[in-house]
C-alpha cells in the first residue's frame, strides 16, 4: 500500500499546545463540532472527521470512526486523532494498560470523549454476583481517572470457550449495572463479541435486557448479522461496529486503488454505508493511519466502480477469511481442536502484525488440542465451513506459523 506521509512527528505532536485539541461536545450536533475545529492550525487541511452520528439511545453525538488500539504506549495517537475530530474512545481492560494510558488526559480533557470500555470476560459466569461486577467497574474507573464511564460492555459474549448462554443470563449483570448507573459511575451498558455465537447472544440480550448498546465484529465478508441489528435499531440500541477492515493488511490490493484511495478506505466507506450502524471502531496504530481513514469520513457513497473493485477484492478473501460469528466448525473436531480459535491466532499472526501475542496463545492450548494432530487426522472437519475454506489445511499451517 502506498502510504502518506507523516504529517507531524510523535515527538513534536507531545510538544504542542493542548489548545488545539477539537472541543467537541458530546452533546453537541456534528454541524457544531466540526465548526469547534481552528481551521488556523498549520495542520488544518489534515483529513478529519466530516460526520457525527447519533449514538442509539445514549442520544450523543459521535464520529463515525471511533478510535481503538488494544497496544497504544502513550496518549499521543488518541491525542492526534481527537484533533483530527474523533469523540470516541474504545478500549477494555484486557488491552495491555490502554486503560491507563487514556486515563493521562483525564479529567482535562474528559468531556471530550465517549468512552468505552469492556470488562474481563471472564468475570461473567452464572455465579458472578453483583458485587463483583461493581468492583470491576471501581477498578477500571481507577485505571482510566475518571468518575464514571460512558458505556461498559460485557466483553466477549458468545465465546463458548466462556461457557453457554447461561453466563449472560445471569440476573446479576443487569442489576449490577443498573446500580452502577443511578450510582453515576456509568451511563450505558452493552456487550461486544466476534465470537460464534455472537448472534445467539445478542439477540437474547436485546430480547430480555435493557442493554444500551452492542459491539459485533463485522465487515464486508460477514453475513447473518441483519435481524440483530435490525431488531438493536427498533430498539434504538447503538451500534458499533468492529473488526471492520476483514484482513486488509496482507492482501495484495494495489489494483483496488484508484486516486490515491486505498482498498482499507473503500471498506471503510462500505462500512459507513450500511443502514443500522451508528459508529465503527478502528484499530489506530500510526498516524498515517488516522490520516488515512479520516480521509473517508462522512463519505459513505460508493461509486458503482468502487463497489466492483471491493467486490473483486472480497474475492481474494473469500476462501481465507474466518468470519465472525459463524459457527459452522466449532463441533466439527472429533478430538476437541478449537478450530475457530486457531485460525483466529493465525489472523493476528499473519495479518495483524501480532507475532509473539498470536504464539502466545497457541502456545496456551492443551497438546491434545493443537494442530499438530491435524496433519495425519483423516479430516472430519472437511467441508464443515459454510464459505469453503480448508480447514485442515489451515490448521496444519497455522500449527507450522504459530509454533516456537
Amino acid at each position: 500500500m502506498e502510504k502518506k506521509g507523516k504529517s507531524i512527528s510523535r515527538r513534536s505532536f507531545l510538544g504542542r499546545s493542548a489548545a488545539g485539541i477539537l472541543g467537541t461536545g458530546l452533546g453537541l450536533a456534528a454541524s457544531g463540532a466540526a465548526a469547534g475545529h481552528d481551521e488556523a492550525t498549520d495542520d488544518a487541511q489534515k483529513p478529519k472527521i466530516k460526520g457525527y452520528r447519533t449514538l442509539g439511545r445514549t442520544g450523543y453525538k459521535v464520529s463515525d470512526i471511533a478510535f481503538g488500539n488494544a497496544g497504544m504506549q502513550d496518549c499521543s495517537l488518541l491525542e492526534y486523532a481527537m484533533d483530527r475530530g474523533i469523540n470516541y474512545v474504545d478500549t477494555a481492560r484486557q488491552y495491555y494498560d490502554m486503560e491507563k494510558v487514556i486515563g493521562q488526559i483525564f479529567p482535562q480533557k474528559r468531556d471530550k470523549l465517549f468512552v468505552t470500555t469492556k470488562l474481563e470476560p471472564e468475570l461473567f459466569t452464572p455465579s458472578t454476583t453483583e458485587e463483583q461486577i461493581q468492583t470491576a467497574i471501581e477498578e477500571s474507573l481507577k485505571r482510566l481517572n475518571t468518575d464514571h464511564i460512558d458505556c461498559c460492555l460485557i466483553h466477549s459474549v458468545g465465546d463458548p470457550n466462556l461457557g453457554g448462554p447461561e453466563r449472560i443470563q445471569n440476573p446479576a449483570i443487569v442489576k449490577a449495572f443498573t446500580k452502577a448507573k443511578k450510582a453515576g459511575k456509568i451511563r450505558f451498558w452493552g456487550a461486544s463479541s466476534h465470537g460464534p455465537k455472537m448472534l445467539e447472544d445478542f439477540q437474547w440480550l436485546l430480547d430480555n435486557t435493557d442493554i444500551d448498546m452492542i459491539m459485533p465484529g463485522m465487515n464486508i465478508l460477514t453475513r447473518g448479522l441483519d435481524p440483530v441489528l435490525v431488531k438493536a435499531r427498533s430498539l434504538n440500541v447503538a451500534v458499533v461496529a468492529m473488526k471492520t477492515l476483514s484482513a486488509a493488511k496482507k492482501i495484495d490490493y494495489s489494483k483496488y486503488m484508484k486516486e490515491g484511495r486505498t482498498a482499507r478506505q473503500g471498506l471503510i466507506k462500505w462500512m459507513l454505508a450500511q443502514p443500522n450502524i451508528d459508529t465503527i471502531s478502528l484499530s489506530m496504530r500510526t498516524f498515517d493511519d488516522i490520516d488515512e481513514y479520516l480521509a473517508v469520513s462522512g463519505d459513505p457513497k460508493l461509486s458503482s466502480r468502487e463497489e466492483n473493485l471491493l467486490t473483486g477484492y472480497a474475492s481474494l478473501l473469500d476462501k481465507d477469511y474466518c468470519r465472525p460469528g459463524c459457527d459452522g466448525c466449532l463441533d466439527a473436531c472429533p478430538h476437541g481442536v478449537p478450530i475457530h480459535d486457531i485460525l483466529r491466532y493465525r489472523l493476528y499472526f499473519n495479518n495483524y502484525g501480532r507475532e509473539k501475542y498470536a504464539m502466545g496463545l497457541y502456545s496456551s492450548l492443551p497438546e491434545e488440542k493443537k494442530a499438530s494432530r491435524c496433519v495425519d487426522c483423516v479430516g472430519d472437519c472437511v467441508g464443515s465451513c459454510p464459505f469453503g475454506l480448508e480447514i485442515k489445511t489451515k490448521l496444519s499451517l497455522a500449527h507450522n506459523e504459530l509454533t516456537v
